[in-house]
């Protein structure tokens, strides 16, 4: 009886769901088109930003753009733990016991229960930063006009929020990396964001903010990672870009031209790269590309995931003054490219992990947790194989007994 009643806890077991899916908003209050641009995870949380352009106009008649937007956490069974005023968010980092939240404002420290902790004012818009130990680089800048765009790399020490150092460049800063020896700077619209200005350069600093060479691209840098002891970079300008390798003394060892850049996703030698409709996988070793898969929509973020493939994207449409989001989650076999399934959910303009969910921000600000049974395709080895063993089990036991 007792094997029996394994058994039974076993079927039981099998037509459980894997976890408890759940969707969730920030700023619902907000009447303004927003989207969840930055997703992070910790632990059992997860956090998310909400942001927003409000366009206001002054007595003058001048009109002003403000970047907005919140920051909250939940907990991994979707009840919401806080929810901050932040500004317009392009990156979240768990950092030993706080969250890093990269504001167009500057850099802002909060402790876990979304206390302020401090903060660092940047001197023009945030892009991006990188964190390596106690310290943070950070890459802002703004396009002024055709003729007038600049930029600023600061260091800055984490415990105290205090700066170290901080360089102007020439051109709008939007990603930076730590390396080893070396910090690679790269100028443009990042992912996301476009203008109608051409430009584009990647600058190597010393760790004490000494510039030590400047490449011109000539296309913006949309996205940049470290391999090994170099940089692997995406441009885009138009409907094209390049991927790039560079190593620390300012060779470029790899130029393979391709769509425009959205997205760089490095695992060991390979590099993902999505992008202008399409996604890649690019042997960095070898500088060959190994697969290009064509996708309808404009591919923005990458994930790994249980030894697949997650790409997600899609587009804005506006119809009688109304802005919709489009797209889908897209999941593919990092070996040859191929598609094994598609789910529709409007842009994807963010992902994250956490243990068995995948978390998906869109561009209508909505939240979504996705249980792994919901996003990769069934296979043998999934609970029915489990089911069917487990009935061969009872009736070995009950024929023996008869």
């Amino acid at each position: 009886m007792r094997r029996i009643a394994i058994v039974v806890a076993l079927l039981l077991m099998t037509l459980l769901p894997n976890v408890a899916a759940w969707n969730g908003q920030l700023c619902p209050d907000v009447k303004y088109q927003k989207s969840i641009e930055a997703i992070a995870t910790d632990n059992s949380t997860i956090y998310a930003s909400c942001s927003y352009r409000m366009v206001a106009g002054s007595p003058g008649g001048l009109v002003g753009i403000y970047y907005l937007g919140t920051t909250g956490a939940f907990s991994e069974n979707g009840t919401k733990l806080w929810e901050v005023d932040s500004g317009f968010v392009t990156k979240l980092y768990p950092w030993n016991d706080y969250l890093l939240v990269g504001s167009m404002g500057g850099l802002l420290k909060l402790e876990k229960n979304g206390s302020y902790a401090g903060r660092y004012l940047t001197r023009y818009k945030l892009y991006d930063f990188d964190v390596r130990g106690s310290y943070a680089y950070l890459a802002s800048g703004d396009v002024f006009s055709k003729s007038e765009i600049k930029g600023a790399v600061a260091k800055v020490y984490l415990p105290n929020m205090s700066e170290i150092w901080v360089v102007n460049i020439t051109g709008m800063a939007d990603r930076v990396r730590a390396g080893k020896d070396v910090i690679y700077v790269g100028t443009g619209y990042p992912s996301g964001f476009s203008g109608p200005v051409r430009f584009g350069n990647v600058i190597g600093l010393s760790e004490d903010g000494k510039v030590l060479w400047n490449i011109t691209l000539g296309e913006w840098v949309r996205d940049m990672e470290l391999w090994r002891d170099k940089v692997v970079i995406g441009t885009g300008w138009n409907e094209t870009g390049h991927l790039l390798v560079i190593n620390k003394d300012g060779k470029v060892l790899m130029n393979i031209s391709t769509f425009y850049v959205e997205n760089i996703l490095v695992n060991g030698d390979i590099a993902y790269v999505s992008g202008l409709k399409g996604v890649m996988a690019v042997d960095l070793s070898k500088g060959k590309i190994l697969w290009k898969t064509d996708l309808p929509y404009r591919i923005k973020v990458l994930k790994l995931y249980k030894d697949k493939l997650i790409a997600g994207g899609g587009e804005f449409t506006t119809k009688n003054e109304t802005v919709y989001s489009v797209g889908s989650l897209y999941v593919l076999d990092p070996r040859g490219g191929k598609v094994l399934k598609e789910i529709s959910m409007g842009y994807v303009r963010s992902l994250g992990i956490i243990d068995d969910m995948i978390v998906v921000g869109t561009g209508s600000n909505i939240l979504v947790t996705l249980k792994e049974d919901e996003v990769l395709p069934k296979g043998i080895c999934g609970p029915g194989i489990l089911l069917l063993l487990a009935l061969l089990i009872l009736f070995k036991e009950f024929h023996e007994r008869s």
